[in-house]
């Protein structure tokens, strides 16, 4: 019997006042569509595992009319829209669960990279400040706001903001390049030097901060 037809004879017995039987079809048609949900679910993450994320908004669509209020199902199906360059229904779908939530992370997190990427700036600052009110210790908020910072023209707040995030995250090789780069940019080559030195104290195979060291410790680059 399908899910709908024991819905309809569940009905059928409670206006006949058959109430024990109505219940006990009800039961059994909410539990089918538990395991359904459950089913759909692990569907939608193998082919977001197999990186075939149309296919897995095929059935996070289904678990989502099943329930539409579903955060981690909302946050799946943002995060394959964003990745498939379906931008505008990614934030959609982040929007939802902010309307929801509004100090999930996740969704915060993910609209304030949209939004840098389209170079949104003032919007994107909202959503870090958001996390960082919560958090004042996330690294890569920090870094991130110190790039909004530097693309508004707000370089010493921008600095501050990167230096912030070298404090927390000084054996971060990915973090300590890029900001160490940014810095240079702003600073100087004697801000980023000791940041190269680090790097390679932490992992003297570094071929990035090696790069780095010679090139900026060179008399020739003044920048």
């Amino acid at each position: 019997m399908s899910i709908v037809s024991s819905f309809k004879q569940a009905f059928e017995e409670y206006s006949k006042k058959n109430f024990q039987k109505s219940y006990s079809l009800f039961d059994k048609s909410l539990e089918t569509l538990k395991q359904d949900s459950v089913m759909l679910q692990e569907k939608g993450m193998i082919f977001i595992n197999l990186e075939k994320y149309e296919e897995a908004l095929v059935y996070l669509d289904k678990i989502l009319i099943i329930n539409p209020t579903d955060i981690e199902i909302l946050i799946r199906k943002g995060k394959s829209c964003e990745i498939l360059g379906k931008t505008e229904q990614a934030i959609e779908y982040f929007n939802r669960i902010l309307s929801i939530q509004p100090s999930n992370v996740h969704a915060s997190r993910s609209k304030a990279i949209i939004l840098i990427n389209q170079e949104k700036y003032e919007e994107a600052l909202i959503y870090l400040d958001q996390i960082l009110l919560t958090n004042s210790n996330n690294f890569e908020m920090m870094y991130f706001k110190g790039i909004v910072l530097e693309q508004m023209g707000q370089y010493a707040q921008s600095v501050n903001y990167y230096l912030k995030s070298l404090k927390i995250t000084s054996s971060d090789t990915s973090v300590l390049q890029s900001i160490s780069l940014h810095i240079v940019h702003l600073l100087g080559k004697e801000h980023a030097v000791p940041i190269f030195k680090s790097l390679i104290e932490n992992d003297p195979n570094d071929i990035l901060a090696q790069n780095g060291m010679k090139i900026f410790s060179s008399p020739i680059y003044d920048y």
